[in-house]
């Protein structure tokens, strides 16, 4: 009697997708800190550790001049020291060309930390009010204060600092004032700042601004560009290869649009997964870009492809993220922090024929068919771009990982038992038939 034709189908099914069948795609991995934090700074020294400096959760927190390490190592924290100032809240942390660390904050001067010597400076005639002000660095390192505003006021004001001598310098204003904008260094040293929000005394509200400002530091000079298509506040934006600008978000806006300061010109961008704003962008050595969290995405995570201009989705986090930081640990991944805990999402790690989503996963070659890859594809997985599910076979993990798909599992638990019955069956069937009683 022959099996029915389901089951003859299922066992080389089976066989077919525990050989094809790659490891589960990596995840993020939670710590905690010592000090819950908002509104922190956080960047990455030379060493590979993050500082995460100043912040509060709450008024009975008392995190202001509290500074943390984290090591992407061992995926531990631990204290760090202390800074002279108290850094409440927008604070931003920003690494210098000489391996040193910039921190800014709205109501103590300028600091910066050397890890040579393990010292804390504070410049005590540098202190810039800075409240949802753009902060960025110029071509030559030096720190960009641009902006900002409190309660009804906006302010227009524009601030440089120079690292080599501790001093700030005044520069011209904008030519209108503006908060939860965004400024971005331009290929040639130029700075882009977009749009924004202000308040409009005439009506009493708050109101988006769409309009555009580049600043040259050669002229200490302010021209108008052209205007975003649409207008943006607390929205984000980053330099792509090539010298052009994506800018993506803002309250309630999924679309992104991207720049051209050859022809001052304004494209659409491809559509994120949904709406964000007060997220990160962060760029990748590669030159593509990770949009992480913020307001109305939640846990949602994607990739900018600046080559396929398209976005593909990464892992989600574990728990929505806004007003957070996200720092990249070169040669180990990134960190999201905000609040008492962090997320770690391993970069160059996942060895040859692991799963993977994004190229930047894997430890060498690319990411195709959803497995790491030398140069020849010798994975045996095929052409999948950054990532995704496995289109071809390649037996690149092992049979009985712990990782595998319940599809997978099923098998392993069904499939042997479909064999010693067809084996049973088959020797029976072997055996000379028995005479009539």
């Amino acid at each position: 009697m022959r099996y029915p034709s389901a089951i003859s189908q299922l066992l080389p099914a089976c066989a077919a997708l525990l050989v094809s069948m790659p490891a589960a795609a990596q995840s993020w991995t939670s710590s905690s800190l010592g000090i819950a934090r908002a509104r922190h700074g956080a960047a990455a020294l030379p060493s590979g550790e993050v500082l995460v400096v100043g912040g509060y959760f709450d008024q009975s927190t008392w995190t202001a001049r509290t500074v943390e390490s984290y090591s992407a190592s061992t995926g531990t924290w631990s204290v760090f020291g202390e800074t002279h100032g108290d850094h409440y809240v927008n604070v931003h942390a920003l690494p210098l060309h000489d391996g040193r660390l910039l921190v800014v904050s709205m109501e103590a001067p300028l600091e910066t930390y050397d890890p040579v010597s393990d010292t804390w400076t504070q410049w005590s005639d540098a202190w810039v009010f800075v409240s949802d002000t753009a902060v960025t660095q110029l071509a030559d390192g030096d720190g960009f204060f641009v902006g900002g505003g409190m309660d009804f006021n906006d302010w227009g004001t524009t601030f440089r600092f120079d690292a080599d001598t501790g001093t700030l310098h005044s520069l011209a204003p904008l030519a209108e004032g503006r908060r939860a904008h965004a400024a971005t260094v331009l290929a040639d040293g130029r700075v882009l700042v977009t749009g924004g929000s202000h308040f409009i005394w005439e009506d009493e509200r708050f109101g988006e601004l769409a309009s555009t400002e580049i600043y040259d530091p050669s002229t200490d000079t302010w021209t108008g560009a052209a205007p975003m298509p649409e207008a943006r506040a607390w929205h984000h934006a980053a330099l792509l290869p090539g010298g052009r600008v994506l800018v993506t978000g803002g309250v309630g806006k999924s679309s992104t649009v991207i720049y051209d300061p050859a022809t001052d010109a304004w494209t659409a961008g491809p559509t994120m997964a949904g709406a964000r704003w007060n997220h990160t962008m962060t760029t990748l050595p590669s030159g593509r870009i990770v949009v992480v969290g913020g307001g109305d995405a939640g846990t949602s995570v994607e990739l900018y492809d600046p080559a396929t201009e398209s976005f593909t989705a990464l892992p989600s986090l574990s728990m929505g993220r806004s007003g957070h930081t996200t720092t990249y640990i070169p040669g180990k991944g990134l960190l999201v922090i905000n609040g008492g805990s962090a997320e770690f999402y391993a970069l160059h790690q996942a060895p040859e024929g692991h799963a993977c989503v994004i190229t930047e996963e894997c430890a060498s070659g690319t990411c195709e068919g959803g497995l790491c890859v030398d140069g020849s594809g010798s994975s045996g997985g095929d052409a999948g771009g950054p990532g995704g599910n496995p289109a071809g076979g390649g037996c690149s993990l092992p049979l009985f990982g712990l990782d595998a798909s319940y599809a997978g599992a099923a098998c392993l638990l069904f499939a042997p038992g479909l064999f010693a019955r067809r084996r049973r069956r088959s020797s029976a069937s072997s055996q000379p038939p028995r005479p009539p009683r």
